[in-house]
């Protein structure tokens, strides 16, 4: 069913060629314009290229117009961009330059207080349910540059989360492995909210206007679009994709902070 939807959609719709412009462009200041680190191997860089990749899927490709039609294809493009691309970015990244900035006083002293566990911890979680409140999420989802807007800031406190189990070696393991517990637990509630709600929590899934609003977004010719062409890609029943999303997004988490909790532990 929903390949047959899809094929009403034109390419360029389905795939954002400015997204694959940002991240060419990032990749030529990586590998062209940033001094390279020490010990920095091919495996680092092909692991950045692989975090770019995962935003690219998230953002750029019919993940980013799949997720405006089902919730649990939301769920998918968040774990892409806030769980899978930081840790891979943050792994593979050259820090010649951040060691550089780090000589000025200032630089050095503001890096402290945003990677600081806690503060990484807590600036991430409430942007995260401030963001799935259901009165935020429907109106921030029906523009594009206000979505656009609170995806980056999210996603650059999802760097500063994985920060502390990647980067900061003065971390014992016991509490990393805290650190990655909480991670998991904070996520905990949200999950359940999907997996036990008896209705659709987000009106854009459910509500027909608002539901073509919220494609009209990504479609460049959606005035030309019927109320009925709309009304047919909502076929997926709103409280079966929430409980998917749930499960999904726990699973992700338990299976995403275990790992990166295994490899940012000290080796011996």
């Amino acid at each position: 069913m929903l390949e047959i939807i899809l094929d009403e959609f034109h390419p360029s719709t389905m795939w954002n060629g400015g997204i694959f412009i940002y991240i060419s462009f990032v990749l030529i200041i990586y590998f062209l314009l940033l001094p390279p680190s020490k010990n920095h191997s091919l495996k680092k860089s092909i692991v950045f290229i692989l975090g770019l990749l995962a935003i690219f899927a998230s953002l750029g490709s019919p993940i980013n117009v799949i997720a405006r039609i089902m919730y649990s294809s939301h769920i998918i493009q968040l774990v892409l961009l806030f769980f899978v691309a930081p840790p891979l970015l943050i792994y593979g990244f050259k820090y010649e330059i951040i060691e550089r900035w780090k000589k000025n006083e200032t630089f050095a002293y503001m890096l402290k207080i945003v990677t600081n566990p806690w503060v990484a911890l807590v600036t991430f979680y409430v942007l995260f349910y401030s963001y799935h409140i259901p009165a935020v999420f429907n109106s921030v989802r029906l523009d594009l540059f206000a979505n656009y807007f609170a995806m980056i800031v999210l996603f650059i406190a999802a760097i500063l989360l994985f920060h502390p189990l990647l980067l900061n070696t003065s971390l014992s393991d016991k509490t990393k492995w805290t650190y990655a517990l909480l991670n998991i637990l904070l996520i905990v509630p949200y999950s359940v909210v999907l997996i036990v709600a008896d209705s659709g929590i987000y009106a854009l899934y459910t509500d027909v206007r608002l539901f073509m609003s919220s494609i009209m977004v990504c479609l460049p010719d959606a005035d030309l679009m019927t109320p009925e062409f709309f009304r047919a890609l909502m076929p997926f029943d709103p409280v079966m994709e929430q409980l998917r999303g749930g499960i999904l997004l726990l699973i992700a988490q338990v299976v995403i902070f275990t790992t990166v909790g295994f490899l940012g532990r000290k080796r011996k």
